[in-house]
């Protein structure tokens, strides 16, 4: 007898650093987010990461081994809301990171 068995996505969850922070105009950041999956879930999610400062899209990204890096540079002083969407794959959920601010300032 065969008996149907039904494999829900895993949820991940999505951690965001920037380097350097803080940082002055004109100089790049890197952006890097770094994908798991939320036990009971395993394995390393894949696809694709959106980074965004606040509701202006910076650019997205492809995971390799679970990271994602973006560079950007800032040409004007101030804070940035910056946030990393994960888009799911077939196998895990979307996520979201928390939010972290990048300070741009002169030295």
């Amino acid at each position: 007898m065969t008996v149907p068995v039904t494999v829900n996505k895993a949820s991940t969850q999505t951690a965001l650093e920037a380097a350097p922070n803080p940082s002055q105009p004109k100089q790049a950041v890197v952006f890097t987010a770094t994908l798991s999956a939320v036990a009971p879930g395993g394995g390393v999610p894949t696809g694709q990461v959106q980074f965004s400062d606040g509701r202006k899209k910076l650019g997205t990204a492809t995971l390799t081994d679970g990271v994602a890096s973006l560079s950007v540079v800032f040409n004007g002083m101030g804070p940035h809301s910056i946030v990393a969407r994960y888009a799911g794959d077939a196998n895990f959920l979307v996520s979201t990171s928390s939010t972290i601010i990048q300070t741009v300032s002169k030295k």
